[in-house]
């Protein structure tokens, strides 16, 4: 925190998996809708985004609006987060059943598919 800003200094990279549009796991933890909002308001908080109030909902929407550009259907997925200083970035977001990996921009061979 050498800043003076009170946040901190490295920024933090955090998972949040959907399953059918719906937040079930952050970090591979297992979550409820309102554990994930407290958790992530206390997280992106943490980083000085406000979200109009909830930066865990601000945060659910915005890993939501980009897992919904890659799925082939059904909305479910992983979608990483980095918060750093007051903002919040979609680093890659994955469809669990898609042939395309997004971290990495590599396609699968589809003859083993």
């Amino acid at each position: 925190m050498a800043d003076g800003s009170g946040f901190p200094d490295d920024p933090e990279e955090l998972v949040i998996t959907f399953d059918k549009g719906v937040p079930v796991a952050i970090d591979g933890e297992t979550v409820t809708i309102p554990e994930a909002v407290q958790q992530l308001n206390f997280r992106a908080g943490a980083f000085g985004l406000d979200g109009r109030g909830s930066p865990g909902a601000s945060a659910l929407v915005t890993a939501h609006e980009d897992l919904e550009k890659v799925c082939a259907g059904q909305i479910s997925g992983e979608v990483r987060l980095v918060l750093h200083r007051g903002t919040m970035v979609v680093n890659s977001a994955r469809d669990e059943r898609t042939l395309y990996d997004f971290t990495t921009g590599a396609t699968f061979d589809r003859s083993v598919a």
